[in-house]
């Protein structure tokens, strides 16, 4: 074979690979310029467990403090986008057993929808309606009264609201 011909295959073959590499994705924000204050109203809580829907809103509020450019107002009126969001469904189902067939770890599953809008147009910026956060914890023994449960919810709520955040502001 020629020269000209192994160069012009070997540059090539460099000018393809220098295209190909990785990038971050979700480095900056999908949300418009103009947004610049965020009002987080209290999530609905659609389920029997009390007390949910105020630790996932205070959890989305405090991530959402802490991870941009985002005024976080407590008046949607004077806000340039509005959170809402609900939790729709909370259950609890029992994933490994002992011997005796007593429940020895349970899985939590909480699934909530939010959607965030522009307060002058009342355009949807982001939106998701099935958003899925689960955790699994070991059962104390009977006669223990530490309720696990209350533990899983709080990292449910800090996950939920990570997620949730990350999604708005990285477009994921």
């Amino acid at each position: 074979m020629n020269r000209g011909f192994l160069s012009s295959i070997l540059a090539t073959m460099i000018l393809s690979l220098a295209g190909c590499g990785y990038a971050l994705v979700g480095k900056g924000s999908v949300l418009p310029d103009h947004i610049q204050s965020v009002a987080i109203n209290a999530f609905e809580n659609r389920t029997t467990r009390p007390e949910i829907e105020q630790r996932v809103t205070e959890e989305v509020a405090r991530e959402f403090s802490q991870r941009g450019r985002y005024r976080i107002v407590s008046d949607p009126k004077k806000a340039d986008a509005v959170l809402d969001g609900a939790i729709q469904s909370l259950s609890t189902r029992p994933v490994q057993f002992s011997s005796a067939g007593r429940a020895t770890r349970v899985e939590t599953v909480v699934t909530l929808q939010a959607t965030l809008r522009e307060t002058a147009t009342d355009e949807i910026l982001w939106s998701q309606s099935r958003l899925m956060f689960r955790q699994q914890y070991d059962v104390q023994e009977e006669g223990e009264f530490f309720d696990e449960s209350t533990l899983a919810l709080d990292d449910i709520a800090r996950g939920a609201a990570g997620t949730l955040v990350s999604s708005i502001l990285e477009g994921f």
